[in-house]
């Protein structure tokens, strides 16, 4: 698997993924991670998690992922790893590898294949997840906005129901069980945290669907 440290690219082998893993808690995901500024933090709020930032863009998360590799004194965290994949290629080594997956505001081919329900994009999602892990997407609607962007004139609007109606029966053919579908308050959009959310927000924070669900 490709990961990223600041400028310098590297591989880790699923092993050697395992063997990084083995002292925590448990393994987080984000999925999409965009900049890695979230997982990053996430990372240093749960010591006791191993968290992996998954994103096809290896320059967007430079500056995170280098800061992430000093010295701990120095703001250096030994519990993340930065993996450079798109969802159309998910890494063998990440199969069945979290037990807590986050799909925070996707953008381009994952959020177009969560909406559609595509069965690559789901089933790239639900191989990462061990049994029992939780998933916790949140889908921003403010793309839907007028003007609506060029790019994603041809999806479905979503909506809490669209989700239960069209995405969940999808996530289930890929034994994840969508337990919750429903807008999400101004609070709790605000309290997202991602650098993408922030920029979202610059006037309100976007009427956002959570979808939440469990790996059977």
């Amino acid at each position: 698997m490709n990961i990223t440290r600041g400028r310098t690219a590297a591989t880790l082998t699923h092993d050697q993924l395992l063997a990084a893993a083995a002292p925590y808690a448990g393994v987080t995901l984000d999925v999409g991670a965009g900049d890695g500024a979230w997982a990053y933090r996430y990372a240093a709020a749960h010591p006791d998690r191993y968290v992996i930032a998954l994103d096809p863009v290896r320059e967007n998360m430079r500056e995170w992922s280098a800061k992430a590799a000093r010295k701990p004194e120095k703001g250096g965290l030994p519990n993340i790893t930065f993996a450079v994949a798109s969802i159309e290629a998910p890494p063998d080594e990440l199969r069945a590898i979290a037990d807590e997956i986050f799909v925070t505001l996707p953008w381009g081919s994952l959020m177009r294949g969560i909406i559609l329900a595509d069965d690559a994009v789901l089933g790239a999602i639900a191989s990462f997840a061990r049994p029992a892990a939780s998933i916790r997407i949140v889908l921003n609607t403010r793309i839907f906005d007028d003007p609506v962007p060029l790019d994603v004139r041809d999806l479905p609007e979503v909506t809490p129901d669209y989700a239960r109606e069209s995405v969940a029966p999808a996530f289930a053919r890929h034994d994840i069980r969508i337990e919750e579908s429903r807008w999400m308050d101004a609070d709790e959009v605000a309290a997202i945290g991602t650098t993408w959310a922030k920029r979202l927000s610059h006037r309100s924070p976007p009427r956002s669907v959570l979808v939440r669900g469990v790996r059977d």
